[in-house]
């Protein structure tokens, strides 16, 4: 009967054994790096939407701030839509910026480097929602539409003329509503505050300046008003009864 021989193995063995332990374990360990890609990857996706949702939050309300403030110009209304989609912020939550560089910030895209220390000395600052609107609604004032040429509706070049009553006085330094009603009336009577540009027909603003002094003098001379003299003592250049009545009368 023959012996067995004592300490030998099956050929092969060890090494099929040995190559199913470390199979398995780099099974594991690419299932674990796979579950831990996946997770990051999730995590990534939803730090950007949570971005994305914060800058929508912070762009809420927008809209209807910019229709309040240009509630009697909606040509600028349309221009915050074409130029940022009533948005002031990007969805990484930081300011909206446009053109080369970046250089147009925010609901209306304003130049910074030509505007950011104008609109700052006039107390708007251009990267706020608030004082991004409020600059616009100064340059609005000073240009009319031209800064957003490329987005002014086709209807903004033609302009409806202004009509409507003067139910208070007004003097050079007023913003007011009712300036625009004046310039019209100025022009309609044949004294146009300017040929072109800001207060000329058409493109009436709610700044009294001088150019708007200087025709409502010539205006209340032609008129017999006064012809002399300043707004504190003569009225000269500031528009009272006297003048409201005879501009509400006059043809050119």
């Amino acid at each position: 009967m023959a012996r067995p021989v004592l300490g030998r193995k099956r050929r092969g063995a060890v090494g099929r054994a040995d190559g199913g332990v470390t199979w398995t374990l780099g099974m594991r360990y690419h299932a674990r790096m796979k579950l831990k890609m996946t997770a990051f990857a999730v995590a990534l996706a939803l730090s950007a939407a949570g971005a994305a949702h914060a800058a929508e939050d912070k762009n809420m309300g927008i809209e209807a701030m910019v229709a309040a403030a240009f509630a009697e110009d909606p040509a600028m209304v349309a221009v915050a839509k074409c130029e940022s989609g009533y948005r002031q912020f990007a969805p990484d939550g930081t300011v909206l910026r446009g053109g080369p560089g970046g250089r147009y910030v925010g609901v209306f895209q304003i130049d910074e480097p030509i505007h950011a220390a104008k609109a700052a000395a006039a107390g708007h600052d251009i990267l706020t929602v608030t004082g991004n609107i409020g600059y616009a609604k100064e340059l609005f004032a000073a240009n009319g539409i031209a800064p957003w040429k490329g987005c002014a509706p086709a209807s903004a070049s033609a302009p409806a003329a202004l009509s409507g009553t003067l139910t208070i006085d007004l003097k050079a330094g007023m913003r007011h509503a009712q300036v625009r009603i004046l310039q019209a009336m100025l022009s309609g009577a044949g004294y146009p505050p300017a040929a072109a540009g800001p207060g000329s027909p058409g493109h009436e603003t709610d700044l009294f300046g001088p150019l708007t002094r200087e025709a409502v003098r010539k205006f209340q001379c032609a008129k017999k008003i006064a012809c002399d003299g300043d707004e504190a003592t003569t009225g000269y250049g500031r528009v009272g009864p006297r003048t409201r009545a005879a501009l509400a009368t006059a043809r050119p």
